[in-house]
Formats: structure tokens, C-alpha cells, sequence
């Protein structure tokens, strides 16, 4: 664990959905897998998934050449999750590290460029629902992760100042959503203001309790 750059204890700390809390992976692939199907005739392959998963939908009907418009596949999404998930897998340090920054009083807010009705629907399944008091996603906003949209508009619904906030995210789009907003970045898995190899560590961030 790496904690150049960070110390003190954050006003509250911004989660990205996937890949962070959760993990579902697998059932986004089979997921735009058949919306290949669906879209342009040609099921997307795992080489193609692989380097945009946690993109926004636009991106997706331009990276994947799909004939329908992102509401169109927003909807398509939404109509169709629930098939797949089962495989959704819920990190085991995601609740107690969420129990513990409620009781050093540190807000709680997802980001995530999943849809509101997706995002609540996992975070409900994952009974992570309680511990967060804000899910900003991607729909609410003018424009998705990597742009900071999705993290000033938690921020804003937080009242919270980016210099005094942190985001752990798992991927590029994070990382530059972050740096954008003016937020700290914490990488999962990954380098940034500080890097955490599990969500565990970032409770040994924060400050000592007096």
C-alpha cells in the first residue's frame, strides 16, 4: 500500500461501482455480447469488451459500430440484467469498509457510469444500499466517466469540496474523472495519489482516532 500524497481523513470518500464494490464483469460481457446481436448483426467478442469495460453507453454504440441510439441501449441493458445476474460477486470488504467510514462520520456516495436503475438494483442485491447516501450515475449527468460529471454532481448532492474528498476507482476512466473533478484519486489494484490493493487498506489511510 502507497499513500504518497494522502493523509488526514477525507469529508467523504467516492466509490466506482464496478470492479470496486462489485464485480460484473462477466454478466456486462454477455450482456453486450448479445446486444452485438442485437445492434449490428455480430456478437462482440471478448477482445473487443475487454479494454472499454466501464465506459458509458455512448461510448459503447460508437466503439461497437451498434445501430440503435445510447437510450435505446440504456434501455436494452436495463430490459435484460436481471438474466445474468447471478453473476454479479460482492467484494467481502465492501460492507465493513462502508460500516467503518459511517462511523468515523466520512460520507458515502457511488459513482458509477452505470444507470440509476441498474446501479440501485446492484447495490441492493449486494446489500450495500444502506451504507451509501448518494448513487450518481451516468444518466443523471450530461456526460460519463472519464469526464468529472458524474463526480461534481455526488459532490454537489454530498455538499462536499473536491480538495477535501476521495474517489477509489479500478481503472483509467476513474482516474481521469478524478483528476478532473480536482478529487483524490485512490487506485485499487492500481496507481494513483495513494494505491490500495484491497478495500480494507483504505481504512489505514485515514487518520489514527484520537
Amino acid at each position: 500500500m502507497s499513500a504518497s500524497g494522502m493523509a488526514g481523513t477525507p469529508a467523504g470518500v467516492l466509490f466506482d461501482l464496478d470492479g470496486v464494490l462489485l464485480r460484473s464483469e462477466e454478466v456486462w460481457f454477455r450482456l453486450v455480447e448479445e446486444a452485438g446481436r442485437r445492434f449490428r448483426g455480430t456478437p462482440i467478442t471478448r477482445k473487443e469488451f475487454g479494454p472499454t469495460f466501464g465506459q458509458g453507453t455512448e461510448a459503447d454504440v460508437r466503439g461497437f459500430r451498434l445501430s440503435c441510439t445510447p437510450a435505446q441501449l440504456d434501455r436494452y441493458y436495463a430490459e435484460n440484467f436481471q438474466r445474468f445476474a447471478g453473476d454479479v460477486w460482492v467484494d467481502p470488504e465492501a460492507r465493513p469498509t462502508l460500516e467503518a467510514l459511517a462511523k468515523r462520520k466520512v460520507r458515502r456516495a457511488v459513482v458509477t457510469n452505470t444507470t440509476t436503475s441498474l446501479a440501485g438494483s446492484l447495490l441492493a442485491r449486494a446489500e450495500l444500499l444502506d451504507l451509501v447516501e448518494m448513487v450518481a450515475c451516468a444518466d443523471q449527468v450530461a456526460k460519463a466517466k472519464p469526464e468529472p460529471d458524474v463526480l461534481l454532481h455526488a459532490l454537489k448532492g454530498l455538499n462536499l469540496q473536491p480538495a477535501d474528498v476521495w474517489m477509489v476507482g479500478d481503472s483509467r476512466f476513474d482516474q481521469m474523472a478524478s483528476e478532473a473533478a480536482g478529487v483524490r484519486y485512490v487506485g485499487l489494484r492500481m496507481d494513483g495519489a495513494a494505491r490500495i490493493d484491497s478495500l480494507s487498506q483504505l481504512l489505514g489511510l485515514l487518520s489514527p482516532v484520537p
